[in-house]
């Protein structure tokens, strides 16, 4: 046996042996509630568990809304459905225009299509196609891979309850590109509130997001500032956005009625667009760069109960009894 056919050997038989134990142990979680699976989830990223019926860090309050959502984060975290409540809250002007709706891609949609635009999955996170040149996806293939996203239940995966009320769609909206060509960066305003207390909001900026995935965090003075482990970060400053005012006032009408919320924008040279709601980001299992600044972060925020007149018809009047059911 030579050695090259010994190493393919070997390969084959790694590949083989990992796919056996993802199997095994997709077999076994998938026995556990979301609760437990949660639970695992940060024993094995943190090497503790978590305290989710008290919880006190951002993350464990991330955690247990995983499990025990607010009925507004499901219409909300809709990207179709979002798109009603920013019209009513802060107007139509920012919305990233949006080419169509659809489950399925046949060639008389296909042809309604620019030459270049964005697909996206409207039921969770990760379902994103950036297309530059619309020959190179003929409708087939974007059709294809649509099927996948929605056939994917990304409440099953994620084990993020809130978006198991979702209906899977695929949207189309217009592909935003600076100057040289490049996706904007994307802010992430994280809105935090308490009752009878001025909202607080720390500012994430994404470098890179679709090759070398940095993230730096700012205070609402823009003054960069140490949240996440370093090795997550450039800790470069960067100027001033031109846009953040408005931006900033965007994304604190966006959050209004709720403890916490995580509001997506874009910032080009002279508008802002909206990107999506996170009720849970990174699932609550955030690297911070210490135990005090989970805790910290935990302390910004109560849960409240959002405005009704505000929220999709569909999040309306709904019990949170009601809801776990649904």
């Amino acid at each position: 046996m030579t050695e090259s056919t010994a190493t393919c050997q070997h390969t084959s038989h790694r590949r083989w042996l990992n796919g056996l134990l993802g199997t095994v142990r997709h077999a076994i979680t998938s026995r556990l509630s979301d609760r437990q699976y949660v639970a695992l989830v940060y024993r094995r990223e943190f090497g503790y568990w978590p305290h989710l019926k008290q919880p006190r860090t951002f993350n464990e309050k991330i955690c247990r809304r995983r499990i025990d959502p607010e009925p507004a984060f499901t219409p909300l975290s809709d990207k179709v459905q979002v798109r009603d409540y920013v019209k009513a809250v802060v107007g139509e002007q920012y919305l990233i225009p949006c080419h169509g709706v659809c489950k399925h891609v046949d060639e008389a949609f296909w042809d309604t299509l620019p030459e270049r635009f964005v697909m996206k999955a409207n039921h969770g996170s990760g379902f994103n196609l950036l297309v530059r040149e619309r020959r190179d996806y003929p409708p087939q293939l974007l059709n294809a891979l649509g099927r996948q996203w929605l056939d994917d239940d990304f409440h099953a995966t994620s084990r993020e309850r809130h978006y198991r009320g979702i209906d899977p769609q695929l949207m189309f909206e217009q592909l935003l590109l600076d100057e040289r060509g490049r996706v904007p960066k994307d802010y992430k305003f994280y809105c935090f509130r308490r009752q009878g207390e001025a909202p607080r909001v720390f500012i994430e900026i994404d470098h890179d997001r679709f090759e070398n995935l940095a993230f730096d965090y700012y205070d609402s003075d823009w003054n960069l500032v140490d949240i996440v482990e370093e090795r997550f970060t450039t800790g470069v400053p960067m100027p001033r956005p031109a846009m953040l005012d408005e931006a900033m006032a965007v994304a604190l009408k966006l959050s209004e009625g709720f403890g916490f919320v995580r509001i997506d924008l874009y910032l080009t040279d002279d508008r802002v667009y909206f990107g999506e709601m996170t009720f849970t980001p990174t699932g609550g299992m955030k690297h911070f760069r210490s135990h005090e600044q989970d805790l910290a972060w935990g302390q910004l925020f109560e849960e409240l109960e959002a405005p009704a007149e505000q929220l999709p018809a569909s999040a309306r009047g709904l019990s949170r009894a009601e809801y776990r059911g649904v």
